[in-house]
């Protein structure tokens, strides 16, 4: 009996983490651009949260540069939220160092708590409707990224 009622929940709750939505945030970019969440529906989106100290960051952001290249023009949208810098010049050179050019999204308190940002990276890959479709806490390797990637955008 104990075990049905535990499947019938991780069921019950696996349908309905399909229709999560994340914290519909409105936020500067690098060149002081506004950019809202709610806008880029119909995408999948992929947030990247990320700050200047962490070493792990520096090679992820440049792995998932080459999948923004591949995927920037095939309904993909990237953004690097950096959520420990609030200087466009400073994340500039940031980015001209570490060597990748996604976008920049400037994180605020409101989007670190809302996203449980706790240590970086981690990682929102959203559903074309903005639900979430899978969250990485750490760093993951480029061909996974890329099958989450092809999965979501062959979903409606």
């Amino acid at each position: 009996m104990v075990r049905y009622i535990l499947v019938f929940l991780f069921v019950f709750f696996s349908v309905q983490a399909k229709s999560i939505r994340p914290y519909m945030f409105t936020l500067k970019d690098e060149n002081g651009n506004t950019v809202s969440l709610e806008s880029l529906k119909g995408n999948v989106v992929y947030l990247i949260f990320w700050s200047k100290t962490c070493h792990t960051c520096e090679e992820e952001l440049k792995s998932i540069n080459t999948l923004y290249h591949r995927y920037r023009d095939k309904g993909v949208i990237f953004y690097a939220v950096v959520i420990d810098e609030k200087s466009p010049e400073k994340i500039k050179e940031i980015k001209k160092k570490w060597g990748f050019d996604i976008p920049v999204l400037i994180g605020d308190l409101t989007v670190k708590s809302k996203y449980r940002i706790v240590g970086t990276p981690i990682t929102y890959i959203l559903r074309k409707d903005l639900t979430i479709g899978k969250i990485i806490y750490g760093a993951i390797s480029t061909k996974k990224a890329e099958k989450y990637i092809k999965r979501l955008l062959k979903e409606n």
